[in-house]
């Protein structure tokens, strides 16, 4: 005989409790409702506010959704919170090992002046601004020290590769404590692919070095934002971004764009260009309130109201591109639906809160 009593029994108390959920209203008569691990349902106004009121009929088909995703239990249910606490711990189990991403900003110096930077950059000849080989040590004592069983060391700058030499130094030092460590070591060099030469290609192939870069649409919008001598941004990024594929591979290079005032109008048109140079995926990112863009007064060239425009005309666009049979994927909003409608948090650094702890730390 079976220990767990039937559903008749809890069904005749008509008795429940309410779980942890959030929701919030998509239309007049419709409510979206997720959970703290993903679960979620779309239900009409009478359910929520029935729901809300424990007035839900325990026999119905609607019940029996709403326990089976754990936003009810039935009154003296206890495994309904197991289960339940067994997928947050899940989901938040890498928690546990600190963090697995290092940030080393090995220089200052940039050939670029993006307007929208966050770096306080310094001219390509002030070397006075890079990091040091004694602070590369300390810094590699720090990684080592995270219990995280993955780590990526990612070299940003300024532009990095104007201080190709340290980055050369700390990869192999990684390498070198990383025999005894034993970790899953890899390694990301964020630059613009100006400077990109065959030299820094042979060594990101031998130690499995991805990039990433940036690209803010067709050539016109991009060598506005991003400015160099020259006036050449975007056909150095086309030429550097070739000649890694086709020695690192195709998806060894990655692109990140910026959205500024002058983007707002252009949002196909930087999709398109996307499409047009081979990447299967966009972030379509807002200006962040840091370094030369709080000087410049850049961050409030537009409002939120203008923001969530063009971010909406460009993910029905990208709706669009897949309905005709293009696997295009926009990160931003794939990143927010995992953290929402699964228990699989992408662990986006931009995208979790600090309190009660470190979500992340920058060397």
């Amino acid at each position: 005989m079976s220990k767990f009593l039937p559903i008749e029994s809890y069904s005749e108390k008509k008795e429940y409790k309410l779980l942890p959920f959030n929701f919030e209203r998509l239309s007049d008569d419709r409510y979206f409702i997720t959970n703290l691990v993903g679960e979620y349902l779309v239900v009409n106004s009478s359910d929520i506010n029935n729901l809300i009121n424990k007035s839900i009929d325990v026999t119905t088909p609607l019940f029996s959704d709403l326990r089976a995703k754990h936003f009810v239990r039935y009154a003296g249910e206890q495994s309904a919170l197991q289960l339940l606490g067994l997928k947050v711990r899940t989901k938040h189990s890498r928690l546990a090992d600190f963090t697995s991403l290092h940030i080393f900003v090995v220089t200052l110096r940039c050939d670029h002046s993006c307007p929208y930077c966050q770096v306080s950059r310094r001219s390509e000849d002030t070397s006075a601004f890079d990091m040091t080989r004694e602070m590369a040590d300390k810094s590699l004592d720090i990684v080592f020290r995270s219990p995280s069983p993955t780590i990526k060391i990612e070299f940003q700058g300024g532009e990095p590769l104007l201080n190709f030499d340290l980055i050369k130094y700390i990869v192999v030092e990684a390498n070198k404590r990383n025999l005894i460590s034993k970790r899953h070591l890899g390694f990301v060099i964020a630059t613009t692919l100006s400077m990109l030469s065959d030299e820094h290609l042979e060594f990101c192939k031998d130690n499995n070095i991805s990039l990433s870069s940036s690209l803010d649409g067709p050539e016109s919008l991009h060598n506005s934002n991003r400015p160099r001598p020259g006036k050449d941004s975007h056909q150095r990024f086309v030429s550097g971004l070739n000649a890694a594929r086709n020695i690192l591979g195709h998806d060894q290079v990655s692109a990140l764009m910026t959205t500024t005032d002058k983007s707002l109008p252009k949002v196909r048109d930087i999709i398109d260009e996307y499409l047009r140079l081979g990447f299967g995926e966009i972030f379509l990112r807002h200006l962040s309130p840091y370094g030369f863009a709080i000087k410049t007064k850049k961050y409030l060239a537009y409002n939120t109201d203008k923001w969530l425009d063009f971010y909406k005309e460009g993910l029905d666009y990208i709706i669009e591109i897949n309905k005709a049979g293009v696997n295009f994927v926009e990160q931003a909003t794939a990143t927010i639906v995992a953290k929402m409608l699964t228990s699989n948090d992408p662990m986006y650094v931009d995208m979790m809160s600090c309190r009660g702890g470190y979500c992340c730390y920058c060397l």
